[in-house]
């Protein structure tokens, strides 16, 4: 859960300061979940372009302490895996965008389009995000033809 705090409009970017509003978090270890807020912290984010404007987030998040006495992790940071990945810089939909421009293109094709689409990336990094795009398994063979 977020609340949107403030927007601020420049002629080339939208600034967007997020605050992550959950009331309770769960450990990254123990998994119980905890309401003790220990302290906060701003995360710089991109996003998908809204129009031609690149679109930043400033997202607070909170540090709780665990109620665990024997957590391996007593103070932790809350997760939010469906907007944006641990240590990440790009929401998880951007990144999904560029995965996709990736996977279609390559690298220096796909940084091009990417470039049409508002989308600020390297080729480098869209072939760093489909190298580490999880691959699904595949059923075991049932029959080899040779012609």
């Amino acid at each position: 859960m977020m609340r949107l705090t403030e927007v601020t409009l420049e002629k080339r970017t939208v600034q967007l300061q997020l605050t992550a509003t959950a009331p309770t978090a769960s450990g990254p270890h123990c998994a119980v979940p905890s309401s003790a807020v220990h302290s906060r912290y701003q995360r710089h984010l991109t996003d998908l372009p809204w129009g031609t404007r690149a679109v930043h987030l400033q997202l607070i998040v909170r540090k709780f302490v665990c109620r665990q006495p024997t957590c391996a992790r007593p103070i932790f940071t809350e997760r939010l895996p469906d907007f944006v990945a641990p240590s990440a810089r790009k929401t998880t939909r951007l990144i999904a965008i560029l995965r996709a421009i990736g996977v279609a293109l390559r690298g220096q094709a796909g940084a091009r389009l990417a470039a049409r689409l508002w989308l600020s990336t390297s080729a480098a990094t869209l072939l760093r995000l489909v190298r580490a795009a999880l691959v699904p398994p595949t059923p075991d063979l049932q029959a080899v033809g040779v012609d």
